[in-house]
């Protein structure tokens, strides 16, 4: 193994990486496109607590594809993709509660699997006392 330093570096880690390979280091660390999504920013917060709010704390598509119902690991999901509509990032109305899981399941295909309509408050039955 040659590692002169004509060819090789340090990496920010400290870690001497031979010419044209990656640091071990690299692997942990995030890419741009993971450093840029939504749900890490200060504006996405307010929209995760409504969004858990409004599906009751439960994964919608566990609930209507599965008809179970899965309080854990609980992530907000874009149904139509950030990346691909990024206009869509902070609109409530494309933004579902699902579980870790169905999160994966669904990855980036910009639709629902599901049959998922979101509920008009207009349509709720009035709590009577």
């Amino acid at each position: 193994m040659n590692f002169s330093l004509k060819y090789n570096r340090f990496c920010n880690c400290g870690k001497l990486v031979k010419a044209g390979e990656k640091c071990s280091c690299q692997k942990f660390r995030k890419t741009d496109a993971q450093k840029k999504h939504p749900s890490g920013t200060a504006d996405f917060q307010p929209l995760k607590r409504e969004v858990r709010s409004r599906d009751d704390g439960h994964c919608q598509r566990c609930r209507i594809k599965f008809d179970i119902m899965t309080y854990k690991h609980l992530q907000v999901h874009h149904i139509k993709s950030w990346r691909d509509y990024p206009e869509l990032a902070y609109v409530l109305s494309n933004l579902i509660l699902v579980c870790r899981w169905c999160n994966l399941d669904l990855g980036n295909s910009n639709t629902l699997d599901f049959e998922w309509k979101l509920q008009d408050e207009s349509n709720e039955i009035p709590y009577v006392l």
